[in-house]
């Protein structure tokens, strides 16, 4: 059974090298980019679960009321259910190492929830290349794609400016600087420093997956990070 799982684990490595590989040549039209985006952020994105989420915005709200108490009460919530969600994952870790994720994968082909992720990636898929195939800007010519570069964007506030590259499935602590001067905080150090929360709230209290074009797209658009500008470099 390790054998398997072995070669899975190398079959993955490959293929996530390849990918980052393809998409950092720029060769691709953006459309298809997103595409590929939209899937890995599906299966990526989110690690926490939506309680504690929930949780965190609750205690963010009750120390916006000074509410120290209610804080520390939720805080204390927060433990217990990271800790209870730690030993799920080691549950997790334990059942991936005796099975192969193939295997485990169709175990849950008829559970609702599992459907409707599958379905639900499947029908935005569906959507995204139907429009990126009828959009008339998806004819670039290979070498004008081949000539795009990086975007780099200068995200400023009170007079201080960092910068923040679109890094296509780079880590968060690759820009931790940038990442840390939005006001995200990290856990662990070094190359494997990791987001505390992958998400971030927009004005409207919707949540949104914390990747480098979202935070971005909502400096511009005024949607979430108050006071910050984004310039793009030239």
């Amino acid at each position: 059974m390790s054998d398997s799982n072995t070669e899975e684990s190398v079959n993955a490595l490959s293929s996530k090298a390849e990918y980052e590989n393809a998409i950092n040549l720029s060769q691709h039209v953006s459309q298809a980019k997103t595409i590929s985006e939209m899937v890995l952020d599906a299966f990526q994105s989110t690690k926490e679960s939506d309680q504690i989420r929930e949780l965190r915005a609750e205690i963010r709200q009750a120390h916006d009321r000074f509410d120290d108490d209610r804080a520390y009460e939720l805080m204390g919530q927060l433990k217990q259910l990271k800790d209870a969600e730690a030993a799920d994952s080691a549950a997790l870790e334990d059942l991936s190492s005796k099975f192969p994720i193939s295997r485990i994968l169709s175990s849950y082909k008829d559970d609702p929830s599992f459907q409707e992720l599958v379905y639900g990636l499947a029908l935005k898929v569906l959507n995204q290349t139907h429009q990126a195939i009828s959009s008339p800007g998806g004819g670039k010519s290979k070498a004008s794609r081949a000539k795009k570069e990086m975007e780099v964007f200068a995200i400023s506030k009170d007079g201080i400016s960092v910068t923040l590259p679109i890094r296509p499935r780079s880590k968060a602590n690759v820009d931790r600087e940038a990442f840390e001067f939005l006001g995200f905080a990290f856990v662990g150090e070094g190359d494997e420093a990791e987001l505390e929360s992958e998400v971030f709230f927009d004005k409207d209290g919707n949540e949104q997956p914390a990747t480098r074009k979202n935070i971005v797209t909502a400096i511009q658009q005024q949607t979430a990070f108050e006071g910050y500008s984004a310039l793009q470099q030239q």
